[in-house]
């Protein structure tokens, strides 16, 4: 199989407004846990669902953090 390619996914990237998304959100905030479950969850089983050819696919957690 060969090795799959995902669209860049960088949580921490600094944007023009603001300056970081997550400066926004409050430390106790419970999407903080949301993210930190999803951060820590084993998705490997979802490579093998996805085709070798066509766009590089989003990262599947960073799906399933907008999903939820």
């Amino acid at each position: 199989m060969a090795k799959l390619h995902f669209r860049p996914y960088i949580p921490n990237q600094t944007v023009l407004f603001p300056q970081r998304i997550d400066e926004n959100i409050a430390a106790n905030d419970p999407v903080r846990i949301v993210n930190a479950v999803i951060d820590n969850l084993n998705l490997e089983s979802f490579k093998k669902l996805y085709k070798e050819t066509g766009r590089c696919p989003y990262h599947p957690k960073m799906m399933l953090k907008v999903i939820i």
